[in-house]
């Protein structure tokens, strides 16, 4: 992992467990690139979205670009 992937992530992490609170709506938008191999049949990310935090109404809470690839799995850890 890169040093700016990981500044990205540490960016994000820092930013959800800023913005999330307990009883409160949450969309998390993660943009991949149109060639990402999440829109195949692997359904697998292998781009660097960029990730959206934005409250019920839609409003942008949080962005974070080139994050690296995204796992689902790794936001439970900040829910807990």
């Amino acid at each position: 992992m890169t040093t700016s992937i990981r500044k990205a992530r540490r960016a994000w992490a820092a930013e959800v467990r800023k913005v999330i609170r307990q009883g409160k709506v949450f969309i998390q938008e993660i943009q991949h690139d149109d060639w990402c191999g999440i829109y195949t049949h692997e359904r697998t990310c292998n781009c660097s979205p960029d990730r959206v935090l934005k409250d019920d109404k839609g409003h942008v809470l949080a962005r974070v670009r080139g994050a690296g690839f995204y796992d689902p799995m790794e936001h439970l850890e900040v829910l807990k």
